[in-house]
């Protein structure tokens, strides 16, 4: 029963991961994001106006408030 409901998902990630080795190996592409240019690893965010970004980070920094706010936001609705 699990294979029967569950078992498409395998399937779609295993096609996805397959044209993803075939656009790599035909195309060349680099798929190695330590490998991209610096531009695109960039790990900078836009602090909003009216935010003291000092503050921000030391409350980021705290691995305990960074995981209740990720959960917090994750609950919030848009």
């Amino acid at each position: 029963m699990v294979t029967e409901v569950y078992g498409h998902i395998i399937d779609e990630d295993r096609r996805k991961n397959a044209e993803m080795m075939e656009n790599a190996f035909y195309n060349k592409e680099n798929l190695n994001p330590r490998m991209k240019g610096s531009e695109e690893s960039s790990n900078t965010i836009a602090v909003p106006e009216g935010v003291d970004a000092e503050l921000l980070m030391k409350v980021l920094g705290n691995p305990e408030m960074a995981a209740l706010l990720t959960s917090l936001a994750k609950t919030m609705k848009v």
